[in-house]
């Protein structure tokens, strides 16, 4: 069975027997498989092109670049497969000039491909988290979870900071006096106490996230190309740290509870979507305690809504259509997703969930 290539990460591929082997040893068949699938997948090459880029650089034994992205596991297996191919290649007559020219030839095309990018992973190029503390006038502290737990910190105005490993987060000694603002390198969840007038702010790779007070996490690694930010109460702005201190507006996106922004650093796209797994939020329009879940003969609209509040989440549909329909079902245990699928097969609707909204397709009360 062909595996779903268009979900396929850069280190995926590298795990994969028909991506490998046509790395190292095209064929004509696989050439044509590789050449139709691309042309029908052009928004994956970025990831493709990605893939091949490292099987080169640890054929050239660049492996300080390899390692940003691939675990030590998945570069020893390729480079086992690498060394086997050759010894193939080895066996077959080629004369030893043509054998070198090649090589060079080969190294030297590759090197300008990877081109100025992976020369600066190599030199150990300034990650943006540096960057920013270099341009700070005020003496800061800083955190460096050096462990393998998550590691607590709590701030002046009584904020908590969740740091995994790996992760480092600074902030001025006189944090809070003028203004709560925090710099991450790594992945941290924060606990922000409330403060009208002095908003909580994280910058984070190229990506500044704003709040009051609410409880968020963000994942931003200078190695990765992705900056991640999810809310699980409150609300929170998020939005391109541009260069340019002349820029007025700043793009970006609001997010509210179980909603989530990934940031492509190469493209500085913003893609909001809901959390792969939305939790019960607490909100003023709803007790604190949550729903049953459980319905009889209870109208269609009245469970969207009371789903809606409970998750957070807006719920889009032709309120006209579903006016009369209802719902007889125990909830108690399903996701949110398992939920709204029991919802729609009920009145015969679909749904999609688009820039972090949901929405009902469809539907009538005829449905058995």
């Amino acid at each position: 069975m062909q595996p779903n290539y268009e979900t396929f990460s850069a280190a995926d591929f590298l795990t994969d027997d028909a991506f490998v082997n046509h790395q190292l040893r095209p064929t004509i068949q696989s050439t044509h498989f590789w050449e139709n699938w691309f042309d029908q997948h052009p928004n994956r090459q970025r990831e493709y092109q990605q893939a091949i880029d490292l099987v080169t650089a640890i054929r050239l034994g660049l492996d300080a670049y390899a390692q940003t992205q691939l675990p030590e596991e998945t570069i020893h297996q390729l480079l086992v497969r690498i060394r086997e191919t050759n010894t193939q290649i080895h066996k077959t007559v080629v004369p030893v000039r043509r054998v070198a020219w090649m090589w060079w030839a080969a190294a030297a095309c590759v090197i300008l491909a990877l081109g100025i990018g992976i020369w600066q992973q190599i030199s150990h190029q300034t990650s943006p988290y540096e960057q920013q503390l270099a341009t700070l006038t005020k003496t800061v502290s800083e955190k460096i979870n050096t462990t393998q737990q998550v590691q607590i910190i709590r701030l002046p105005d009584q904020s908590v900071i969740s740091l995994t490993p790996e992760s480092r987060v600074s902030y001025s000694a006189d944090f809070g006096q003028q203004n709560r603002m925090v710099y991450l390198s790594g992945e941290a969840t924060f606990a922000v106490t409330r403060d009208a007038r002095k908003p909580f702010l994280v910058h984070a790779n190229e990506v500044v996230t704003k709040v009051l007070g609410t409880r968020f996490t963000v994942r931003a690694f200078a190695k990765e190309n992705r900056v991640r930010v999810q809310v699980q109460s409150g609300q929170v702005s998020v939005y391109h740290n541009e260069s340019s201190p002349s820029t007025t507006r700043q793009k970006g996106v609001m997010l509210l509870p179980n909603q989530q922004v990934v940031f492509n650093r190469e493209t500085a796209q913003f893609d909001k979507m809901l959390v792969e797994a939305p939790i019960l939020v607490t909100s003023p329009i709803r007790p604190k305690k949550a729903p049953a879940f459980v319905y009889n003969d209870t109208p269609i609209p009245q469970v969207l809504q009371e789903l809606k509040e409970a998750y957070g989440i807006e719920i889009r549909y032709n309120r006209e259509a579903l006016a009369s329909c209802q719902l007889n079902s125990s909830m108690t245990n399903e996701s949110f997703e398992q939920k709204l699928s029991i919802i729609c097969a009920t009145v015969g609707a679909t749904y999609d969930i688009i820039d972090g909204q949901v929405i009902i397709n469809g539907g009538n009360c005829q449905q058995p």
